[in-house]
């Protein structure tokens, strides 16, 4: 495959591209992948996707990346997806996001993080999520975190929630509260927990509440305290 000369590739179709061993792929270089018709592009799996040079799979064009099935999105690795540069992530959807392994997501930097759509963010899991490094986490704007959906929130590690930055926590709703683990509270600081918006603190239960750093737990407001629902304070240490 490395032997072909780029001008070659556009002679190729989804369905030669679909009977193509993995190993293969993993001869293919930038200027070979760039010279792919979309619709060829069409015909990947996982585990072609997943045998791509980082470099060369970091060559595709917006159109390219656009024609993958998101089943092939399933074989990205973490070397990949840190070599896309940060405009190609415009190109992702919600099912795309949703078919990424977690393992490709902890390859994802602050700068991708930022152009992803909003819309992309409501096909994330709590195991996706979870996977994200905390930098990459804070940079989230208000938008995109209001579009994960609230069982992504199950993920959020306490290096995640720490990180995030005070204003973040506006877009903090009861649902998504609810479905933090009450490890990932540990990691809640006072700036943050006294930007969360008191309808947000309804959904807060006793261990998530016990959880709360004495700190954190302190810097309430009082139309906070008075959100929370009575079923929570058993868990006030």
């Amino acid at each position: 495959m490395g032997a072909l000369p780029p001008t070659a590739m556009k002679a190729f179709d989804a369905k030669d591209m679909g009977a193509m061993a993995p190993q293969a792929f993993a001869g293919m270089g930038a200027q070979q992948v760039q010279a792919l018709p979309p619709t060829a592009i069409a015909g990947m799996g996982a585990q072609q996707l997943g045998a791509l040079p980082p470099a060369a799979f970091a060559a595709m064009g917006v159109q390219q990346i656009q024609a993958l099935p998101p089943a092939a999105l399933a074989g990205m690795t973490q070397q990949q997806i840190g070599a896309l540069p940060p405009a190609a992530m415009k190109t992702f959807d919600a099912k795309d996001m949703g078919a990424l392994p977690p393992a490709a997501l902890a390859g994802m930097k602050t700068t991708q993080i930022q152009q992803l759509p909003p819309a992309a963010m409501a096909g994330l899991g709590a195991q996706q999520l979870g996977a994200l490094p905390p930098a990459a986490f804070a940079a989230m704007g208000v938008q995109q975190l209001q579009a994960l959906p609230s069982q992504a929130f199950a993920g959020m590690t306490p290096q995640q929630v720490g990180s995030l930055p005070p204003t973040a926590m506006k877009a903090f709703g009861a649902n998504d509260l609810g479905a933090m683990a009450p490890e990932a509270f540990a990691g809640m600081k006072t700036a943050q927990i006294q930007q969360l918006p008191p309808a947000a603190i309804a959904g807060i239960g006793a261990q998530q509440l016990g959880a709360l750093p004495p700190a954190a737990f302190a810097a309430m407001g009082v139309q906070q305290i008075q959100a929370l629902p009575s079923a929570a304070f058993a868990g006030m240490t």
